[in-house]
């Protein structure tokens, strides 16, 4: 059997989830760079987006370039020398986690739509475990970018005693209607899907990677900005005469990215983790949204991207100015920039020193 190149940790134990479903057991993949000190207090847990894996920066089992390669290593933003790094793939996920296209131990056949349901609150709990595991009883800083600054958010609040510094990039702590709307539509194209088959495809000769793909490209829309598209596109075309795409070039891009994502990821877990993403509020199950934002005690930065039409920065503004209203030590970050949401994989140059001045400060 090949070797994976993450590694796996494994709970064999029933895990009880947030909305009364039960994992009877679960896996986790995790990526590790740098070395643990001999007091385990220099650990940075990062977090992914939607759709990455755990694989976010090379290493001599993986020579393949990660998510975030500039940003990790030695001597850079998340420096290596000082810093031990953990990044996991999400519960859910299908990059070597558990998720609905794994096997049940129960029905020994693919979870699909029998999954549980999962919230951020669930991923988050899952990710401590390996903590555990590992023998951090604090990291240093929780780190997350997108939907992985929601997990950073809510490890710092939920175990607040567990994070000293937090670092929260084009997150929210709720998402809002229009970006709940723009997961709804991405949900279901997938849903209308014919070989969707009721999330049982595994095993059917067609699979709904189509959709997953058109999911995908309303993704991307919402990833980069109106400025961008102008700039990088503009009216360009691929091709000449009458057709009915992609035939701009702004769709010949749209279309690269959906086929890229539809190769190798689920639909299934595609479904769960953006209705995750909709549910999640610091304010779950508290009696107001400033309660649960108020759980985070650590030292934070907050950073926003001008342009980003998915989690605008005043939700981000929110949170900050929700945590100064009682003195802790928060900070906010507004990048000016034409990349969008994505401005975290594009933007590397601004986010390199910002990121390294706030983990040495």
């Amino acid at each position: 059997m090949a070797q994976h190149p993450y590694s796996l940790f494994k709970r064999e134990q029933p895990f009880s989830l947030t909305l009364g479903g039960v994992l009877p057991s679960f896996q986790l993949a995790y990526e590790t760079w740098g070395r643990l000190d001999a007091d385990r207090g220099n650990a940075v847990i990062l977090f992914t987006g939607l759709s990455a894996s755990s694989h976010a920066k090379s290493h001599a089992r993986d020579d393949v370039p990660g998510w975030w390669e500039a940003m990790i290593g030695p001597g850079q933003a998340i420096d290596t020398d000082r810093f031990f790094v953990l990044c996991i793939n999400h519960l859910g996920g299908c990059f070597g986690s558990t998720g609905p296209s794994s096997i049940s131990p129960e029905t020994q056949t693919h979870y699909g739509p029998d999954f549980p349901p999962l919230l951020i609150q669930d991923l988050v709990d899952a990710a401590v475990l390996v903590l555990d595991m590992l023998g951090i009883q604090q990291v240093y800083a929780s780190v997350g970018t997108s939907m992985g600054g929601m997990l950073a958010m809510e490890l710092a609040a939920r175990h607040a005693h567990r994070v000293q510094r937090l670092i929260s990039i084009s997150a929210s702590g709720r998402p809002g209607p229009q970006s709940i709307a723009f997961r709804y539509l991405q949900r279901r194209v997938i849903l209308a899907d014919p070989f969707f088959a009721g999330g049982r495809y595994y095993d059917e000769p067609n699979k709904p990677s189509e959709s997953l793909a058109v999911a995908r490209e309303i993704g991307n829309i919402t990833y980069r900005s109106r400025e961008e598209f102008n700039e990088r596109f503009g009216r360009s075309r691929t091709a000449n005469g009458y057709n009915f795409g992609p035939d701009f070039q702004v769709e010949s891009y749209l279309n690269h990215m959906g086929r890229k994502l539809s190769s190798d990821f689920d639909p299934n877990s595609f479904l769960f983790l953006t209705k995750a993403m909709d549910l999640y509020s610091l304010g779950y199950e508290f009696s107001s949204y400033e309660e649960g934002v108020l759980r985070i005690k650590a030292k934070s930065l907050m950073i926003g991207v001008s342009t980003d039409m998915l989690f605008p920065p005043d939700e981000q503004e929110a949170v900050v100015r929700i945590l100064q209203k009682v003195g802790r030590d928060v900070s906010f970050k507004l990048l000016e920039s034409k990349a969008g949401h994505d401005a975290f994989l594009v933007e590397v140059d601004w986010f390199r020193p910002v990121v390294r001045d706030f983990l040495e400060s």
